[in-house]
């Protein structure tokens, strides 16, 4: 019961917070997607049954710097390490593109 009280006090802040500022909203809206890639790398790293160590050995890289890409305050993902990731663990990754109204785009990476 606690935990939907506070989500529910959180959701109002960030809502009224958003309402009144265009940066917040900006911000905010800039640290969902990190969370989003980072739970993405992990999430295809744990889907492909490996350790942050295995992936790392797999992709050339180190443990760290996995640990890096799985942490939602990194913000220095790069397209072609996600490649790389994504590759590793026989995940197909597409990227979408859309402005509206009239632009919609997806390619397929890997």
């Amino acid at each position: 019961m606690k935990q939907t009280v506070k989500r529910d006090r959180h959701s109002e802040s960030v809502e009224q917070r958003g309402r009144k500022s265009a940066t917040y909203r900006k911000t905010f809206a800039r640290t969902l997607h990190q969370i989003d890639l980072a739970m993405l790398v992990r999430e295809m790293r744990e889907d492909a049954g490996l350790t942050q160590t295995e992936l790392a050995k797999k992709v050339g890289s180190t443990q760290s710097v996995i640990a890096r890409l799985e942490n939602a305050e990194y913000t220095g993902h790069s397209l072609k390490m996600l490649e790389r990731i994504a590759t590793v663990c026989g995940i197909a990754l597409k990227l979408h593109a859309e402005k509206k109204p009239h632009f919609d785009r997806e390619v397929a990476l890997v």
